[in-house]
């Protein structure tokens, strides 16, 4: 049997028994986030895999491991598809000049892929599967015996993976607090003994009919974060950005925007990301700019994590299952507003009489059951959602196709001000298509301004911040910065202010100080003829978010 045939079995064995073990694997699954979906990313990855090499022969192991790898990154899901991936573009890249399965030709192939996964992860973190391939890699490197047979060859090197393998929790706490090995880790291995099946007997592991049920309530850990959203897409690159960009930084602002389990891959012409942002708008938004999406997914690990924890109370953010109390729709129609802080949360109750207001707090991060929540408790027919960011109008829109009772708009609105405006628009009389329409031509009417001081130096919008800046943002887009507060007030506020603006309404955040106020309410005194309110809202990532319509 020709080497590329052996191969072509090895990884279809190796993708079957992940397949077999893949409700396993997501029981394990406790990090970077219990989300209990590590098996399903890695099946899921290695049967697109497979899929663009099953049907096809192959003159070379380094063409068919490079379509393997190919369909791998197009394929991959979550953080651990995308490692893997990269484990086997490590080895697509050795055998690109290797015509043989020999001892050397696995050899540069572990080295690579070593490599390869290593350089694919930001910060990456030992007690994972990186550490497996890693450890698995430096001993096939020790092997001196030229002559070593595959049996026996394939027989150490898979004792040696799980000896990583049940390492793990000593190296990670959090494996350790739960008494688990690595899910990552555990899948790779698992990939390794089903290549090893094929070939010490040429025969691959069989797909079972029947595979282990996941119930979930797997793992006994209390959840202490908000976990935010996986993130992940598939940028075609823009042509002449092919085999010029780079992908460090793009990890760095990523990094900048706060999330975590950042994975940034170039592939040719696609650009892979996977990340965990409480802000997937963010995420998107920027990487726009190199090309255009081919996919896209946006996952609330809060949610998955409810289905993966014993005791699911403890989430925060309201992510439990919880009793529906009984529902007779006694309301004809009600509102529910997302807001940043106890402040504005006090302000749309009870000054613009909002039915139900959710404290999204500083990131906006409330989940889909805060949703459901608050729709049971408002309990009417019709129901307006106003997000007030674009990163909960998901979670809002989730919520809408979960509820069975209430009809559910959410609204577009993507600011606190523009919130603000759209719910004064609102007529209980008019049909929901109307009244969606109305606060769709009111919101175009208001300019949302925030400002707030920059944590760390950054190039947003084309406009440069230092550290400890000033900075304003007009609907979402930074437009200056100032070392000085009052000079963004009197040369880039002022702008947005004109003799057709009707009325301002500020709302103050913790950072604004008596004097910052003050010297706004100064210069809106002193050179324009217009009505404003103050807010003390209390937020905490901005210092003023201001409407002016």
């Amino acid at each position: 049997m020709k080497d590329v045939e052996i191969l072509k079995g090895m990884i279809t064995s190796g993708v079957n028994n992940l397949y077999n073990n893949y409700p396993h694997i997501d029981k394990l699954n406790v990090f970077p986030v219990p989300d209990g979906d590590t098996g399903t990313n890695m099946n899921l990855t290695c049967t697109n895999g497979l899929a663009e090499i099953e049907k096809e022969n192959f003159d070379s192991i380094g063409a068919l491991m490079t379509k393997f790898a190919r369909g791998l990154i197009m394929g991959a899901r979550g953080n651990s598809g995308v490692i893997f991936s990269q484990i086997i573009k490590g080895f697509s890249n050795a055998m690109k000049n290797n015509d043989s399965l020999t001892l050397d030709t696995w050899k540069q192939a572990f080295s690579k892929a070593k490599e390869v996964a290593y350089a694919a992860v930001m910060k990456p973190v030992e007690g994972t599967m990186l550490t497996v391939v890693r450890e698995t890699s430096d001993f096939i490197n020790s092997i001196e015996d030229e002559n070593i047979d595959v049996k026996t060859f394939w027989a150490k090197t898979i004792e040696v993976a799980n000896k990583s393998l049940e390492n793990t929790p000593n190296l990670l706490p959090a494996l350790k607090e739960v008494g688990v090995v690595d899910s990552g880790g555990y899948g790779f291995v698992k990939f390794l003994e089903g290549a090893q099946h094929y070939a010490v007997n040429f025969k691959p592991v069989q797909k079972l009919k029947k595979l282990e049920e996941n119930t979930g309530g797997n793992i006994d850990l209390e959840i202490e974060q908000e976990f935010g959203y996986c993130t992940e897409t598939i940028v075609i690159l823009n042509n002449d950005l092919i085999n010029k960009l780079k992908v460090d930084p793009i990890r760095s602002q990523l990094e900048q925007y706060g999330n975590t389990s950042i994975v940034a891959v170039i592939d040719e012409n696609i650009l892979k990301i996977h990340t965990h942002a409480l802000l997937p708008g963010q995420v998107l938004t920027y990487l726009q700019q190199y090309g255009e999406f081919k996919t896209v997914k946006v996952e609330n690990m809060n949610i998955q994590a409810e289905h993966q924890v014993k005791d699911a109370n403890n989430l925060p953010g309201g992510a439990k299952a919880t009793a529906q109390k009984q529902r007779t729709l006694a309301k004809k129609f009600a509102t529910i507003a997302v807001v940043r802080s106890a402040g504005m949360q006090k302000y749309f109750k009870e000054e613009l009489n909002i039915d139900y207001v959710i404290d999204g707090g500083a990131k906006m991060n409330p989940s889909t059951n805060d949703f459901l929540k608050a729709i049971e408790e408002v309990d009417a027919e019709i129901v307006y959602i106003f997000p007030n960011d674009s990163n909960v109008y998901l979670a809002a829109k989730q919520a809408k196709a979960v509820e069975k009772m209430s009809k559910v708009i959410v609204l577009d609105t993507k600011t606190i001000p523009q919130g603000m405006t759209g719910y004064l628009s609102l007529d209980p009389e008019e049909t929901p298509r109307k009244n969606e329409s109305n606060v769709s031509k009111a919101i175009k009417n208001v300019t949302s301004v925030t400002i707030n001081k920059a944590a760390r130096d950054a190039n947003i919008d084309g406009i440069f911040v230092k550290e400890g800046q000033y900075m304003m943002s007009v609907d979402k887009k930074v437009i200056a910065s100032t070392d000085k507060l009052v000079d963004l007030f009197n040369k880039y506020l002022s702008k947005y202010i004109s003799t057709k603006t009707e009325i301002i309404t500020i709302f103050t955040g913790t950072d604004a100080s008596f004097k910052d106020i003050s010297d706004l309410r100064k210069i809106l005194d002193e050179n324009f003829d217009v009505e404003y309110e103050v807010v003390d809202a209390g937020q905490e990532v901005y210092s003023f978010i201001m409407g002016i319509e």
